[in-house]
């Protein structure tokens, strides 16, 4: 089978800029899906509603399992049959998402509700028996995907300092807001699901014990699973070049510069923009890197000052909480970054 690279990333990680820096449409080996990923974007856009109301999934109507389940199978099938084409060309198959999108909605809806997370209560969906007659989930698989199926995947994660994008993504989620895409309701539980690293660093440390267990942890000096920090990016950005080397891509296919992309694309009438255009305003507006957004250090009192002004002291307070309480994640995470040197 052919690789399948799984970047696996968090709101407002720069995500979207690594994607055009990698150029996969000009990749010649490669194979994506028109945005880079986002596979099931569906699918969470229709669970969030659902898990925003913070009740376990034992108290959810059949109807809301049932059209969740079905959103994530149908976006499942697409994304295991776009895999299998790749497979099939010999070509590495690449896809992107958010940890909490492949992440099962009971263990979402568990941790909004205040509730304990049981596995019995998982939102599972059919997965081929080809990779495994036994639908197995180890603790730290927090994924709709069974161990032998997420096994199958080279992860990727990208990570960035809480104290850039917490406040960036509940600033995104005011534009959403303001252009129809996001519900006043589901503003504060997507924040507070939004405001922590722990569904990054399960998922992290999933793929680093079935290395450890293949005796692959570390080749050459290389950690693995791969895990990118987004001021790497912009600030050494050399290390894209190190990383299509590594996942088999070609680094000569990598962009620094390229046009500004035009925002205005309307989604329900001439005056709104669609959510796509609302989440990459800044990069489409871009030519290249812009440095200026992601500082070398990160000062949290000064940002919690900032927020003040900005956001009012109640909820600067709350930000200033969830960025410290995330530190000790990204920490460890960013322990771990690959390097060009």
């Amino acid at each position: 089978m052919s690789q399948r690279v799984l970047l696996i990333t968090y709101p407002r990680t720069a995500s979207n800029l690594f994607i055009k820096m990698l150029a996969l449409e000009n990749q010649p080996n490669v194979i994506s899906n028109e945005s880079g990923g986002y596979f099931f974007w569906d699918a969470f856009m229709k669970e969030r509603k659902t898990v925003s109301r913070c009740r376990p999934i034992e108290q959810w109507s059949s109807e809301e399992t049932v059209e969740i389940r079905q959103a994530f199978q149908q976006n499942f099938d697409y994304f295991e049959a776009k895999s299998q084409s790749a497979s099939c060309q010999g070509k590495i198959f690449f896809a992107k998402e958010h940890t909490l999108w492949l992440a099962d909605p009971a263990a979402i809806a568990q941790y909004l509700s205040n509730h304990d997370y049981q596995a019995s209560s998982r939102l599972s969906i059919q997965v081929p028996n080809s990779y495994s007659a036994v639908e197995k989930f180890s603790p730290k698989n927090i994924t709709i995907f069974p161990d032998a199926y997420l096994e199958t995947w080279t992860p990727t994660f990208l990570i960035r300092h809480p104290a850039l994008v917490f406040p960036s993504y509940y600033r995104a989620l005011l534009s959403l807001e303001k252009e129809g895409f996001a519900e006043p309701d589901i503003i504060q539980p997507m924040l507070e699901l939004h405001s922590t690293l722990i569904w990054t660093r399960l998922l992290y440390d999933w793929f680093c014990d079935q290395e450890a267990q293949s005796n692959q942890a570390q080749h050459n000096g290389i950690c693995f699973p791969l895990l990118l920090d987004a001021q790497d990016i912009i600030h050494h950005p050399d290390i894209v070049l190190k990383y299509c080397e590594l996942t088999g891509m070609s680094p000569e296919r990598v962009k620094f510069t390229w046009q500004p992309e035009d925002s205005s694309h309307s989604a329900n009438g001439a005056d709104h923009k669609s959510p796509e255009a609302v989440m990459m305003e800044t990069l489409n507006r871009s030519t290249s890197l812009l440095k200026e957004r992601t500082p070398d250090t990160v000062d949290i009192t000064l940002e919690r000052k900032k927020w003040e002004v900005e956001l009012g002291e109640s909820l600067a307070k709350r930000m200033e909480k969830w960025v410290k309480d995330a530190m000790p994640d990204y920490n460890y995470l960013w322990s771990r970054r690959l390097r060009v040197i």
